[in-house]
């Protein structure tokens, strides 16, 4: 369903492959795998945001995994337009117009990821412009779901 040689796929793919959980797929349909809003390494909070939230006002189902994280990827052109990771983060791949008003609204394109010592996780940073220029942060802002459905048919040409 991913299209692996679509340039606007290149650097999200490199960089979830660069980070694939051991044993993960390359991709997935999350109708087969056991219950995917808890085994993908991504709060369930942010599973139901993305795939259940966002991805329920398409008028396709764009659920799909990538390398073990939850996606949205245009059924038709396997592009991919949405992914979730972690335990505090899901972003949208944006056209130039709908990017604008995310980021006015207060969507980032930048993420620092906090050390946690004690399980040996070593803070990060997700600088999203590594990823393509279209990306931001989702954080349940007002006006996603639009922007979700903008994603798509940008994800569509």
């Amino acid at each position: 369903m991913i299209d692996f040689n679509h340039p606007a796929n290149g650097k999200l793919v490199a960089n979830f492959e660069s980070r694939r959980p051991r044993g993960s797929e390359r991709e997935a349909d999350p109708a087969k795998v056991d219950n995917p809003y808890y085994t993908l390494g991504t709060h369930p909070d942010l599973v139901d945001r993305l795939w259940d939230e966002l991805g329920g006002v398409l008028p396709l189902k764009c659920r799909w995994i990538l390398y073990g994280s939850p996606v949205l990827v245009h059924p038709t052109t396997g592009i991919v337009f949405g992914f979730a990771g972690g335990t505090l983060t899901y972003a949208l791949r944006l056209p130039p117009a709908e990017l604008a008003t995310a980021l006015r609204a207060g969507a980032t394109t930048v993420h620092e990821y906090p050390a946690h010592p004690e399980v040996n996780v070593k803070e990060s940073r997700l600088d999203l412009a590594d990823i393509g220029p279209e990306w931001v942060f989702g954080n349940w802002l007002k006006g996603e779901e639009a922007w979700c459905r903008a994603a798509f048919e940008f994800a569509a040409r």
